[in-house]
């Protein structure tokens, strides 16, 4: 169901476009490749000049390589365009410190401690977020053991209002990790 049609006449201001594709490799490991781009329609001002209109402000790429317990086992990051050139690009080698991190709660924590402020670029902060929750989506079958095999709930559950430990979806469709009223 879409959004209602707006109330008023409008136009377009800007875009951020957020792709994130997943591929399951021969080797047994996952690639997550995202890519945030931001785009006005009409030229806008930027740091030392005008930004013709269609042409990308930010054009940031996050690579994540995960093994089957999404595990990041290597990550590159690139920035194609940034308003600030090469102090924008500078900062994407941080990004392999991502290595070793695990994708499941507290991801976003670890995140933002270690590329919070002024460590990081806030655009791929926001880029590697999103791909955290892509990388659940994409290794659901691995990361889902049989129910009667699973040591520990899955990440979904308590994550999300649909799935909380005393709903109904719970109960139906995990009902080992079910919680009844309270959790």
């Amino acid at each position: 169901m879409p959004l209602p049609a707006p109330a008023c006449a409008r136009r377009a201001s800007h875009t951020r476009s957020i792709t994130v594709r997943s591929y399951a490799r021969e080797d047994g490991l996952w690639d997550l490749e995202g890519h945030l781009t931001d785009i006005w329609p009409d030229e806008v001002p930027m740091a030392g000049g005008t930004l013709p209109g269609g042409q990308p402000m930010h054009a940031m790429w996050l690579r994540l390589t995960l093994d089957r317990t999404a595990t990041i086992v290597a990550a590159q990051a690139a920035t194609d365009a940034g308003p600030y050139g090469e102090a924008c690009r500078s900062i994407t080698p941080d990004y392999a410190q991502l290595v070793g991190v695990r994708i499941g709660r507290g991801y976003r924590d670890t995140i933002r401690r270690l590329f919070g402020r002024t460590a990081g670029c806030t655009h791929l902060n926001e880029l590697a977020n999103v791909m955290g929750s892509a990388a659940v989506q994409a290794m659901w079958e691995t990361l889902m053991p049989a129910d009667d095999e699973a040591a520990q709930p899955p990440p979904s559950i308590d994550g999300c209002h649909a799935l909380k430990a005393s709903g109904p979806q719970v109960a139906r469709f995990f009902p080992r990790w079910y919680r009844g009223d309270g959790g």
